[in-house]
């Protein structure tokens, strides 16, 4: 990953997606289980990584595991790093020494050994197929935003894309009406539900 971007960008997808799962994804997860869904289940696959490339390994996890228990506390279910190298127990000892207790019990390192577990957090038809699961989306399930927020039953605007929305018809406005005194909306605007009382009641992380 490090020959094709860099840690700060990757921190920076991190928050992005912690921002998704807020709003839409786990609100509409929850509208589709029928009970609030409220965190995730995150799997690192560290298969490949030498013990040389553990201290960049360890520093990224470091750095996530603070965003994660900083900015977003009760989003983190779980974070499993499976095939771990021989000798990242010891890094990770170290590791979690800087981290909130709490956040160091969601955390578990496991070797190639891991499906017993990963099957026990997550529903087979969850889990990809090359972690012992079922699931098997087009493209690949790393790439996939497949997901109750994509199916028009349960999806809703997130607050940011109606936000986007606002900003857009008061730029339109601004700029004059045409036709019968009406302003033109942008084509794909959307406006946002006043009230999403399902959310307070209703949605959950794609894997858990």
């Amino acid at each position: 990953m490090y020959k094709i971007t860099t840690a700060e960008r990757m921190l920076t997808n991190l928050a992005v997606e912690y921002e998704r799962l807020t709003d839409p994804r786990l609100p509409a997860c929850s509208r589709k289980a029928g009970q609030l869904l409220e965190t995730c289940c995150t799997i690192m696959d560290l298969k490949g990584v030498g013990i040389t490339r553990v201290p960049s390994v360890y520093s990224y996890v470091r750095q996530a595991s603070a965003i994660s228990q900083n900015y977003y506390p009760e989003r983190l279910g779980r974070l499993y790093l499976i095939n771990a190298p021989w000798g990242f127990s010891s890094v990770w000892s170290v590791v979690k020494g800087w981290l909130d207790p709490v956040t160091v019990n969601k955390i578990h390192i496991l070797g190639s050994g891991y499906q017993s577990e990963l099957l026990s957090q997550v529903p087979a038809e969850n889990l990809p197929v090359q972690f012992g699961g079922k699931c098997a989306c087009e493209g690949s399930c790393e790439l996939s935003d497949a997901g109750p927020w994509r199916e028009k039953e349960w999806a809703k605007p997130a607050w940011w894309e109606a936000e986007k929305g606002a900003k857009s018809d008061a730029i339109v406005n601004e700029g004059g009406a045409s036709g019968e005194g009406a302003p033109v909306k942008p084509e794909g605007t959307t406006a946002a539900p006043a009230d999403d009382k399902d959310a307070a009641a209703a949605p959950a992380p794609a894997a858990a």
